[in-house]
């Protein structure tokens, strides 16, 4: 082949192969990147609050916010079982239909990957039929490991009624993009600021690893064309 005779004979051939086969890898990655980053942007952040005194009056502000998909007042119980311990959040059926897309109703604990594996263990099984206590109280349940919950840290939600919500110190907030001015200009006070900063870092860190690649594969092109320049140049003498 005449490429492998050329890749033989000039050095510039091969350089200019390997920074245009680089070019390539560059952009696949950047365009995988890219792919990663359009997800990000499309997770809904939530943020936890703690519930001030006029939390009536708050919450028919926070109704009134467009980038606000759902809130509800949370409760953390703690579910056990052997010498295992899991906690669960309760929060209202509307909030988990609204922000998870979770709408089966009974005995039901959904949990995401990392709480799902804590408390059942390595298992291929997606449910697990529990007995054991809710906040030291005989409970039953079928814990369901689903991709609908965000990753990261364990999290494990159960749906819970008004009343059994109504003395929750805490408020649950999910917005489509991240508004925490917002939230504090309400008189919100966000108990969980660091994991928004953990979000925002991540996202940015995404972003410039894609400026950097597209970057990089700029100058592998520019450099491979320099090279085929230069084999040009060659060829002529």
């Amino acid at each position: 082949m005449k490429l492998l005779r050329l890749w033989r004979q000039y050095d510039s051939i091969k350089a200019a192969v390997m920074l245009f086969v680089s070019a390539v890898i560059l952009i696949g990655y950047c365009m995988h990147a890219a792919a990663g980053y359009a997800v990000i942007l499309r997770t809904p952040t939530e943020y936890i609050c703690t519930l001030p005194k006029d939390a009536d009056t708050l919450l028919l502000r926070l109704a009134q916010n467009d980038s606000v998909t759902g809130y509800c007042r949370q409760k953390k119980s703690a579910l056990m079982q052997d010498d295992r311990t899991l906690t669960v959040t309760q929060l209202s059926a509307a909030y988990l239909s609204d922000c998870y897309g979770i709408t089966e109703q009974g005995r039901m604990i959904f949990a995401n990957a990392a709480a799902f594996s804590a408390f059942c263990g390595d298992t291929e099984q997606n449910s697990v039929q529990v007995r054991g206590t809710l906040d030291g109280r005989q409970y039953a349940a079928e814990i369901i490991r689903t991709d609908a919950l965000p990753d990261g840290q364990p999290l494990a939600v159960m749906a819970a009624s008004a009343a059994e919500l109504h003395d929750a110190s805490e408020l649950r907030i999910c917005m489509t993009e991240p508004d925490a001015a917002a939230l504090e200009q309400l008189g919100l006070h966000i108990v969980n600021p660091e994991v928004q900063l953990a979000a925002e870092y991540e996202k940015q860190l995404v972003l410039q690893r894609i400026r950097l690649g597209a970057l990089a594969a700029l100058l592998s092109c520019i450099a491979a064309a320099a090279f085929l320049q230069l084999y040009r140049t060659q060829t002529k003498s």
